[in-house]
């Protein structure tokens, strides 16, 4: 009987902390890369259309260690908001968040995720290459995975001298792992983040592999 319990503590504590190496289907649901290079509304719809949240309903582990690093009382915009972990994690730390999706199921979801935790958040059904947002008028922004240059752009623009960015995504060696052949401009390159946020102060940088998984991870505040 010692030893049935002692295997079973083992087995709880390898699982309980082991993670396990991202499935091809799992990354095209995180980034919205697939064969054939869907990455439309009509993709996004379908994916959220499952009764279940894809992602979980717990916010992204790189957020919910490094939120504070946003100033209490701050607006939100979390970009490619999905079913709203993060978006509704910010709300229950008091944040005031808006999160922007092109899926109208997902902004679906994420509502009744608000709802289910019993917080508020403003939702918004458009496109992010459409959306308009005035410059130095953000408090902070969260990004994960979502690889768009000309978005990154947008974003450091949008931001108040001062504000915070969080942003996450899988590397180009995620691509090999995974054995796919769609374009390079989904991923980031090696130390692509230090390039695209050179003129920003970096306040915290992880590259990490976690049994197969390659992801870049980045907070920066724009300069006053």
């Amino acid at each position: 009987m010692k030893i049935i319990l002692i295997l079973i503590t083992l087995v709880s504590t390898i699982t309980g902390h082991a993670r396990e190496a991202i499935s091809g289907s799992r990354y095209e649901l995180l980034t919205g890369v697939r064969r054939g290079g869907d990455s439309s509304k009509g993709f996004w719809d379908k994916k959220y259309a499952r009764t279940n949240y894809i992602y979980g309903k717990a916010p992204a582990k790189f957020l919910a260690k490094n939120y504070d690093f946003i100033p209490q009382g701050s607006k939100i915009i979390d970009i490619g908001m999905g079913e709203g972990r993060n978006a509704v994690f910010l709300a229950s730390k008091g944040y005031k968040v808006s999160g922007i999706d092109i899926s109208s199921v997902a902004i679906k979801k994420a509502r009744m995720l608000a709802r289910e935790f019993g917080v508020r958040i403003e939702t918004i059904h458009k496109s992010i290459a459409d959306y308009k947002v005035p410059k130095n008028s953000v408090d902070a922004i969260v990004c994960f995975y979502f690889v768009d240059r000309e978005v990154v752009k947008k974003l450091k623009s949008w931001l108040k001298p001062g504000g915070i960015l969080i942003f996450e995504s899988f590397t180009i060696k995620q691509k090999v792992i995974n054995k796919i052949k769609e374009d390079d401009i989904y991923l980031l390159g090696e130390g692509e983040l230090f390039k695209l946020f050179s003129d920003f102060n970096v306040l915290k940088y992880e590259q990490a592999s976690h049994r197969k998984d390659f992801i870049a991870s980045i907070i920066v505040q724009k300069p006053r």
